[in-house]
């Protein structure tokens, strides 16, 4: 379990991987440990569809949705990064503070131009 929070692993901005199992088969997903133990998990959608997040409260909960969508990482490189740009765009929005708490912070910063 400690494995699945290496930050070496994840790095400051999560990881891009695709489903490969169940009704959201060969979506794309951004997946990144957030504060006090919780993750992000966040699928592409179309505009038609609301997001489709998952807000895991627990390592093991994270795993278990990892296991049971299927989610395979992509490795890290320049597609990988357009790919997260042009499907979330969720990095430009993480700063330092990976948290909700801390992109909820820069985005009201960013609407106030106080950054």
């Amino acid at each position: 379990m400690s494995a699945l929070r290496d930050p070496r692993f994840w790095g400051p901005d999560g990881r891009v991987g695709v489903i490969t199992q169940g009704e959201s088969t060969n979506r794309l997903i951004l997946v990144y440990p957030d504060a006090l133990g919780t993750w992000t998990f966040t699928a592409s959608s179309s505009p038609e569809e609301e997001m489709l997040d998952f807000y895991p409260a627990s390592d093991q909960a994270a795993e278990e949705i990892i296991a049971e969508l299927g989610i395979l990482r992509l490795v890290r490189r320049m597609q990988e990064e357009r790919l997260e740009r042009l499907t979330f765009d969720q990095r430009s929005h993480l700063g330092e503070d990976t948290s909700i708490r801390g992109m909820l912070g820069e985005r009201i910063h960013r609407l106030f131009g106080k950054k």
